[in-house]
């Protein structure tokens, strides 16, 4: 009688190209990015989710070394550790930086990660434990994935805006391929040492190279070739903004695109191509190249700096005052249309550009400043505003007496005041 005995299944006997294939499944399968950002709580951050099974990592010692090096250079783990006074939370959440996990004893326990930065201040923050602001200026440590770094480092470029001389103030360490330095030395294998080549050391870096700029203390450790780390420290070291007439033509560029979206009535789209925009012109007159721009460029450049600003602030104010009309959460209308408003009253004051200067708007832009800011005022609705936006809408009529819009304006908010 014939045996009906059969071989087991051995999984190492499988072609390291359909193991590697199973490990990839098994060990490195995270969701999409969220294409929308929940600007309601700003405490907590954007979780990746993902459905990592580790237990694979258990099976055997072979299969760990494989299974182990796969996941590291497919996921590339990033650690960040942030101290006490740089307000990173707020940054990456504002951005929709995803983070595995900010548990401490979970980020620390981990070695295998490809990347590890460290942000810190050059003196320390002076921001009182109690005040509001404290947990947004809390340390903190999170875990994130290579493939958000670009994202990451474009959430530093904001701090500017955010907090004047952030980039002046902060210090950067990054250490390149921590996990052969963490790790027992036989806990991975020969593959892992050379997956980190020169090429790949460039690949890592590379979003801080690309995107940061007028960061001056900078610090490059790990397995990192010495030509590589002094040309990633001078080009986060230079200045980001130049060249005034680049400046302007950019500039010039979004204010044009962001007003063609809205000809098409894609609304939502023009805002924000006109809010990147202007907060682009705030982190320029708060960062260290300012100056270098207005010695360059003169009153030309600043002036038509003031203009452009000034413009896309009343369209932003536009567009959010028509949403606040219409049914639904209008909250988010409403800050987003006081923040355009009180932004471009702040950039008529002296001073505000460079000292001495003024800038002064066409009679017509002014008008509907005023007038927005009146309609903003009857919209919203809060006690005791009433007064404040007759006072607006009066100003708008004095420059603009005849202005159809402004007049009816007046009778609704007389009409709402009685």
């Amino acid at each position: 009688m014939a045996s009906s005995f059969s071989a087991p299944f051995r999984f190492r006997d499988l072609p390291s190209e359909i193991r590697n294939k199973i490990y990839r499944n098994l060990l490195c399968e995270v969701s999409p990015a969220p294409t929308t950002v929940d600007t309601t709580d700003m405490f907590s951050l954007a979780l990746i989710r993902h459905s990592i099974d580790s237990a694979l990592l258990r099976t055997s010692t072979e299969i760990y070394h494989e299974a182990y090096a796969v996941l590291i250079k497919t996921n590339r783990f990033v650690k960040i550790t942030v101290e006490r006074g740089v307000p990173l939370r707020l940054l990456i959440k504002g951005l929709g930086v995803r983070v595995i996990t900010e548990n401490k004893a979970l980020v620390e326990r981990f070695k295998g990660y490809v990347l590890a930065v460290h942000l810190g201040r050059k003196t320390p923050s002076q921001v009182p434990e109690d005040h509001e602001s404290a947990p947004l200026l809390k340390a903190c440590n999170l875990m994130i994935l290579h493939r958000d770094m670009e994202k990451f480092c474009e959430a530093l470029t904001d701090g500017d805006a955010h907090t004047p001389g952030f980039s002046e103030c902060i210090q950067i360490s990054i250490t390149v391929a921590p996990v052969l330095n963490e790790m027992p030395r036989e806990r991975y294998t020969p593959s892992l040492e050379e997956f980190f080549s020169e090429k790949t050391q460039e690949t890592l870096v590379a979003p801080f190279r690309k995107i940061l700029r007028g960061y001056n203390a900078v610090t490059l450790n790990g397995h990192i070739a010495d030509d590589l780390a002094k040309a990633v420290r001078e080009d986060m070291g230079q200045e980001k903004w130049s060249d005034p007439r680049s400046v302007l033509e950019e500039l010039l560029a979004a204010k044009q695109n962001g007003s063609r979206l809205f000809q098409e009535r894609k609304f939502e789209e023009a805002c924000l191509c006109w809010q990147d925009a202007v907060v682009d012109i705030e982190k320029i007159i708060q960062s260290s190249s300012w100056v270098t721009l207005v010695r360059r460029g003169g009153e030309p450049f600043f002036s038509q700096l003031a203009e452009l600003y000034f413009l896309m602030r009343l369209n932003i104010a536009h567009i959010e005052i028509f949403a606040m009309q219409k049914p639904g959460n209008i909250y988010f209308a409403c800050l987003m249309a006081e923040d355009a408003l009180k932004s471009a009253t702040r950039s008529l004051k002296k001073g505000f550009w460079a000292r001495g200067y003024k800038y002064q708007p066409s009679i017509k832009h002014l008008a509907k400043l005023w007038y927005r800011y009146a309609l903003f005022l009857r919209l919203q609705g809060e006690p005791g505003t009433e007064e404040q936006a007759l006072m607006h809408i009066n100003k708008a009529l004095r420059l603009q007496p005849d202005d159809a819009a402004i007049l009816k304006e007046k009778q609704n908010i007389l009409a709402s005041m009685q």
